[in-house]
């Protein structure tokens, strides 16, 4: 005798959904409006708002304003420079011989050094262990950022080696946009 299957049967097995399938189902909505959730907060305003809000002028919040310090020794020729920026990006540098000169940064650069200074990295660097530096004759730089929304200062030494490890990314940056804006 041969084995049928009954063929008639399983179009109406096929309908009525499993408890896994129902399972199935409520898990993807659940992970879907989960996913949906934090993409919608991922993408409003820090300190609340809408996304209409960011789009005003004036509403997004800046950094609290800041007056940086750069001091940069040593190199081939061994200068000694003392650059100093205002919150409003006025500077003032004086070098080896302590001939003074000023000026004022570039909207742009103002812009940039301020997101830099309120740069969270500045304390982790403000602390990292250092080593002796790999590189002789290399610009040695402390970054001194004063917030005066907060009143804290941060100070960050390091030596210009490209040679060597742990190096200060934002310090670094702070320092090569000042001394940049300056020698120019």
């Amino acid at each position: 005798m041969a084995e049928t299957t009954p063929q008639g049967n399983r179009p109406a097995i096929r309908a009525v959904p499993s408890p896994m399938t129902f399972l199935r189902t409520a898990f993807l909505a659940t992970a879907a409006a989960g996913a949906l959730a934090l993409l919608t907060a991922a993408c409003a305003p820090v300190g609340g708002g809408t996304p209409a809000d960011t789009a005003k002028p004036g509403a997004t919040s800046a950094p609290s304003p800041a007056s940086v310090s750069v001091h940069r020794t040593g190199g081939f020729a061994g200068v000694d420079d003392q650059i100093t920026v205002d919150p409003t990006g006025g500077w003032t540098a004086t070098d080896r011989a302590r001939a003074r000169k000023s000026g004022e940064l570039t909207t742009s650069e103002q812009e940039q050094l301020q997101t830099l200074a309120a740069d969270p990295r500045l304390e982790t660097e403000a602390v990292r262990p250092t080593a002796p530096t790999k590189c002789a004759d290399a610009f040695q730089y402390t970054v001194t950022v004063d917030r005066t929304g907060d009143n804290r200062t941060v100070t960050v030494s390091f030596a210009d080696c490209p040679g060597d490890e742990n190096l200060p990314e934002a310090a670094a940056a702070i320092a090569n946009l000042v001394t940049g804006a300056v020698d120019s």
